[in-house]
């Protein structure tokens, strides 16, 4: 019911929105400020400058403050052993009291901790960076295509059109040399059958557009039903390079590439981090103690620690961390492989695809002339009455099948 009313005519008095004018530089720079996909892969570029943030504490020192009530049931008391006063016993702590406690911890000195984890959310960073330029590639692709889907549409809708007048035509044609009796009236049912046809090749045509231009809109960020009138691009060009030349390009240029080879630096980086806690941390430490206690002659108290941590043993854990970590690595070098082997293939299908699309058009432009003289030949001799109506219909359905061909290898 909603496509049967978006179908309609807009009402009296109420005037169709103007279609928004586009060109493709106008087109892409839309996807970049407004495609779903791009906004995330920049919100995540901010999370990989947060995560050097975290890295970066580790070189900051630590300050903690705790405040406590503790409530006995009875005072913890002393007993006195030997001398005259045996057995004598005193409270050393009340059964009810507050404590509080402010210490600051600085790390002196730690192997490998957090020189690996700072080093490795930087190449974290630049990697994000690299993400977002490999997404924000594969969209400006997909714009391209969906861009270039509307014009061959458009194009479609011309031929589709172009095949209802010369089947109306041949059905005037037809009407004509039946109503004089030189034909059958099986001339006149062909056409219309043909024209038929025709016109249903064309509403489908009418609405791939209609999908087209919606798909471009959800990929520049506009409006779904937002009507959009696209320039023709005709000073495109490919780049002068033969297919070695685009390779090297590729391998150089391509962020997924780099990204992965990126991955594999912060990979090596987080090798080192799980082997830190097999190494000792110095640390200092200094703060202030406080306590509520009618027995203490000094209730409040500063102090300071020098001193080291050493895990000495953490049941295999460490060890298989850093197994983990070097097996990662390898997998992100066999993927970069296997990746960089999909970009020369990929390289390869798209120059040739390119080399065999220039000579289709050259050849298909040559076709359309031909098919359009052999379209009139073909109508003149019916009307002649030395060639039939079949004849004109298959001259018809196959100069509309070369201009299918044509503008689907100019506009591919």
């Amino acid at each position: 019911v909603c496509l049967f009313f978006m179908g309609l005519p807009p009402l009296a008095g109420q005037a169709a929105e103007a279609p928004r004018s586009l060109n493709l530089k106008e087109a892409l720079s839309l996807a970049w400020k407004a495609n779903p996909s791009l906004q995330v892969s920049r919100l995540e570029q901010l999370i990989a400058d947060q995560e050097i943030v975290r890295a970066r504490s580790g070189y900051l020192p630590k300050v903690k403050s705790e405040v406590n009530q503790t409530i006995y049931d009875l005072a913890t008391r002393i007993r006195v052993e030997g001398g005259i006063a045996q057995g004598v016993s005193f409270p050393i702590a009340n059964n009810n009291f507050w404590t509080s406690k402010v210490t600051v911890d600085q790390t002196v000195f730690v192997f490998c901790d957090t020189s690996s984890r700072y080093q490795a959310a930087i190449l974290g960073q630049a990697d994000s960076g690299l993400e977002t330029s490999q997404v924000r590639d594969n969209i400006f692709l997909l714009v391209c295509q969906g861009y270039f889907r509307v014009l061959r549409g458009e194009k479609l809708v011309l031929v589709a059109q172009q095949e209802i007048v010369q089947l109306t035509d041949q059905l005037q044609d037809a009407q004509n040399l039946y109503e004089f009796g030189l034909t059958t009236y099986n001339d006149v049912l062909q056409a219309e059958v043909a024209l038929a046809d025709a016109k249903q090749r064309l509403i489908t045509a009418k609405n791939d557009i209609v999908n087209a231009k919606s798909a471009l809109n959800k990929l520049i960020g506009l409006p779904i039903p937002t009507p959009l009138s696209l320039a023709e691009e005709k000073d495109l060009a490919a780049p002068p390079l033969n297919l070695t030349a685009a390779a090297d390009l590729a391998l150089k240029q391509r962020s997924d590439l780099r990204a992965a080879a990126s991955r594999i630096e912060q990979g090596e980086k987080n090798v080192t981090q799980p082997k830190a806690p097999c190494y000792p941390r110095f640390y200092a430490q200094a703060g202030h103690f406080w306590q509520q206690n009618n027995a203490w002659v000094h209730d409040s108290q500063w102090f300071a620690i020098m001193g080291f941590q050493w895990s000495l043993f953490a049941g295999l854990d460490t060890r298989a961390q850093v197994d983990q970590a070097r097996k990662k690595v390898e997998q992100l070098k066999v993927q970069r492989q296997d990746l960089s082997d999909q970009v020369h293939l990929d390289v390869q299908t798209a120059y040739l695809a390119l080399k065999e699309t220039a000579e289709r058009i050259q050849v298909t432009k040559k076709a359309v002339a031909q098919g359009e003289e052999n379209l009139r030949l073909n109508r003149e001799r019916y009307r002649e009455q030395v060639g039939t109506a079949t004849d004109v219909v298959d001259a018809s359905t196959l100069i509309t099948k070369t201009r299918v061909n044509f503008f689907n290898c100019l506009l591919y």
